[in-house]
């Protein structure tokens, strides 16, 4: 953007690196900072999520550009070197982003945040604040890096295959994972003491990870 906040971040921290995909306002931003000789801003013209983030220790803060938002997270988060992140998205998305089991929010992002990341709503910007003014109410979020375990690449499978057939119960949204016969299913879903008739809306991130073992106990993946 036009720098707006970076302009007061530069004037707090040790170094920043700004990305913007914009190469004229990328010149812009580079002759300001030039001009006022500050020393220790990049300023990088670059699509983030093309961008190859250096392995050193870093922290994040951005207002997020709300198409490609949830993709950018989706980036930093499994990250290990960064350690605090703070971005505003539209308040819909950040609810999604930390809603727990049971809310009509708690998604398959939901998951993928709380396995990566402490989260936190900080709190509400209102569209008066901007100009021109959104259609929508935008959200402050923080979130820590956990810095867990590389996740079995079936964990995320099923919670996306489970999300994406979020009606129907966790026995019949399993039976349909991976072409498992529904008497395996309900042989896992007993094993990790869960009502099949649950729907996959109800079950925590701890009961996916044990649906995730179990599962691949009894089964043999091509991943």
């Amino acid at each position: 953007g036009k720098g707006i906040l970076t302009k007061v971040i530069q004037l707090q921290v040790k170094y920043l690196t700004a990305v913007e995909t914009d190469e004229m306002l990328s010149q812009q931003l580079n002759h300001f900072f030039s001009f006022h000789g500050a020393r220790n801003i990049e300023i990088i013209n670059a699509d983030f999520l093309k961008y190859n983030i250096p392995n050193t220790e870093f922290k994040v803060i951005s207002n997020l550009p709300y198409n490609v938002g949830t993709a950018i997270i989706q980036k930093i988060l499994p990250l290990k070197n960064w350690t605090t992140a703070v971005f505003m998205l539209q308040k819909e998305v950040i609810q999604r982003l930390a809603a727990r089991p049971g809310s009509k929010a708690y998604s398959y992002i939901s998951i993928f945040t709380s396995y990566y990341a402490g989260c936190k709503t900080l709190f509400d910007v209102s569209p008066r604040c901007f100009n021109p003014p959104p259609k929508v109410i935008s959200s402050v979020i923080k979130l820590t890096n956990k810095v867990p375990e590389p996740p079995d690449p079936v964990f995320f499978d099923l919670v996306k295959h489970a999300f994406k057939t979020r009606r129907k119960t966790i026995l019949n949204c399993l039976s349909s994972f991976k072409n498992l016969e529904k008497s395996k299913a309900a042989h896992i879903i007993d094993a990790c003491a869960l009502d099949p008739f649950l729907r996959p809306d109800k079950l925590s991130i701890s009961d996916f990870l044990r649906l995730t073992d179990e599962t691949r106990k009894h089964t043999i993946y091509n991943v």
